[in-house]
């Protein structure tokens, strides 16, 4: 492990990723602690540890933002509405043939795509900041952990958190781009995994007070190894897909075209996630006119057996339709064939496609499957175990599957790094003086 870092501090080009994305991610953490305008941090810290975090919902929210809605700071809403906003953009393009037309125009389409999704994510934000701001104001009566009432209040704290959404989005868009690994998907990581040491202590604290079993103790880690165990065998799962190409001169070259058993990654947890936090959001705000709203918010919080029939049927659809926006068939046949590439017994073109069509539909089934049941994991051990939901959420599932897949995906980037400098790195060892 020394000996990798070291290889990745000696070069110029991997140090200043490195460092780049360190410092980034160390900005993202400063910032969680800073809270809104108008907020008494000290006051509303008295109060949550006085009253809980909020139960179910609010404990859910906590985790994709770090901390950051319990501290009502700038970074409030992390970065799920840029996530909100880009899946309703994703979705429009299934059905807006000029959406659609934009993205194959290269770089400067995909530009433009990434500039409405930003137009998207300001409307998606202010949105939730007034819902998140009328929240706040509500639960400061008899409170007092706001200086301001009122749409003064609501106007500055929409404000201050649809700029910290942005300088997040512009944080994971830069990570991206200069640094190491999908600067959205390492947010959303780190900020679960700095609240995993404070929610273990109290979970050791629980037990040396008479609060929490200790064989629950012992079964809690058991399912958090194992539930690692699983989510890294799934996600380094490939299905090989022989290939062969014909060269003048060098007769047949036997490759292979390489299919993850999971080609989503942990996008439809995401995805699936930042949908299920709108109905509560709209009961928040409409739900005293609308009754049906209520209704629909009370049956939707998580551990509740809507919540999960419908979180397990968005993951199922967010896993499908990803991978039919991002590995296209037809795409895949047409590069085959113009790099005059085929699959042993299957001819070139339609039906390459129709082949490889089957094959995807064939591994994203049971992919989709295995996120789903991972995903619902955190509502049995919370209800079966008796322990803090957001202890629940945070050695439970889905926090598990976007720490393991953000992190193996980083660490192959990593690796890719370090072979273009023909250094030993995480995955593959030995001599590589022929690459």
């Amino acid at each position: 492990m020394f000996k990798i870092l070291k290889n990745i501090l000696k070069t110029k080009e991997l140090r200043d990723r490195f460092l780049f994305t360190i410092g980034m991610l160390i900005a993202f953490r400063i910032g969680v602690q800073i809270p809104s305008p108008g907020v008494d941090l000290m006051r509303l810290m008295e109060i949550t540890k006085a009253g809980g975090s909020g139960g179910g919902l609010a404990d859910f929210l906590n985790l994709f933002t770090g901390g950051a809605r319990e501290n009502a700071s700038i970074f409030s809403l992390g970065v799920m509405p840029y996530i909100t906003a880009m899946i309703i953009l994703q979705l429009l393009k299934t059905v807006v043939p000029s959406i659609e037309q934009m993205l194959k125009e290269g770089p400067e389409g995909r530009k433009k795509f990434q500039q409405y999704g930003r137009l998207a994510t300001v409307l998606v934000t202010i949105i939730q900041g007034v819902i998140f701001a009328q929240g706040l104001l509500a639960q400061n009566a008899g409170q007092n952990f706001l200086y301001m009432e009122g749409i003064p209040f609501i106007i500055v704290f929409t404000l201050s958190v649809t700029a910290g959404t942005l300088v997040l989005m512009w944080m994971g868009e830069q990570i991206t781009e200069r640094g190491i690994g999908n600067g959205i998907s390492l947010i959303i990581m780190v900020g679960i995994v700095a609240r995993l040491p404070h929610s273990l202590f109290r979970l050791f604290v629980g037990v040396e007070k008479g609060a929490t079993d200790p064989l629950n103790l012992v079964i809690i880690l058991l399912v958090f190894f194992v539930i690692i165990g699983f989510v890294v065998f799934e996600e380094l799962g490939l299905r090989k897909i022989p290939i062969q190409h014909t060269n003048r001169g060098a007769g047949a070259q036997v490759a292979y075209l390489p299919f993850k058993v999971n080609p989503t990654g942990v996008i439809p947890i995401i995805f699936a996630s930042s949908l299920l936090i709108f109905p509560s959001q709209l009961a928040n705000w409409f739900g005293g006119k609308i009754h049906i709203l209520k209704v629909i918010s009370d049956q939707m919080l998580p551990g509740r057996l809507w919540y999960s029939i419908t979180y397990f049927a968005l993951i199922l659809f967010f896993a499908y339709f990803y991978t039919e926006v991002e590995i296209n068939p037809h795409d895949i046949s047409e590069n085959l064939r113009k790099s005059g590439a085929f699959i042993p017994g299957i001819r070139p073109g339609q039906k390459t496609e129709e082949h490889l069509a089957y094959i995807l539909s064939r591994i994203t089934l049971p992919g989709a499957i295995f996120l789903g049941i991972i995903a619902l994991l955190p509502n049995l051990v919370i209800n079966i175990l008796k322990v803090p939901s957001n202890l629940g959420y945070l050695m439970g599932g889905t926090s598990l599957l976007i720490m393991v897949g953000v992190a193996l995906e980083t660490l192959k980037q990593v690796e890719s790094l370090l072979l273009m400098y023909r250094m030993d790195g995480f995955l593959l060892k030995g001599d590589k003086k022929g690459l």
